[in-house]
């Protein structure tokens, strides 16, 4: 897991998402600044065989989405996090999406 990512999202690392409307806030900030990081960083070369579970990002993925539709930018955060724990993020698959789905709910234009 890429520490300096995980550091960006971990104070805010909450799936209960029971936060005041100001922290939520600086849950969203904090996914900005996970995107501004992750951006800088290049996805792996060398695809990576996965196991049985080589399409469970898809998940993670489904999840987040959710999440941003619902505005529980915490959730978000939670789920990142278990997406870098359970998955190689640097695989350009996952990387991909990713960075795709932050561009589109955080409305980042031109990436």
């Amino acid at each position: 897991m890429d520490k300096e990512l995980k550091l960006i999202i971990q104070p805010y690392d909450n799936w209960f998402n029971d936060v005041d409307e100001e922290t939520n806030l600086q849950a969203k900030a904090a996914l900005l600044e996970f995107y501004r990081v992750l951006r800088k960083k290049k996805p792996d070369t060398r695809y990576e065989m996965g196991d049985i579970y080589h399409f469970r990002y898809l998940l993670f993925f489904v999840n987040i989405k959710k999440a941003f539709e619902e505005e529980k930018y915490l959730r978000v955060c939670n789920e990142f996090h278990s997406l870098m724990y359970y998955t190689p993020l640097f695989q350009k698959r996952v990387y991909n999406n990713a960075i795709n789905i932050l561009e589109t709910y955080l409305e980042i234009k031109g990436g």
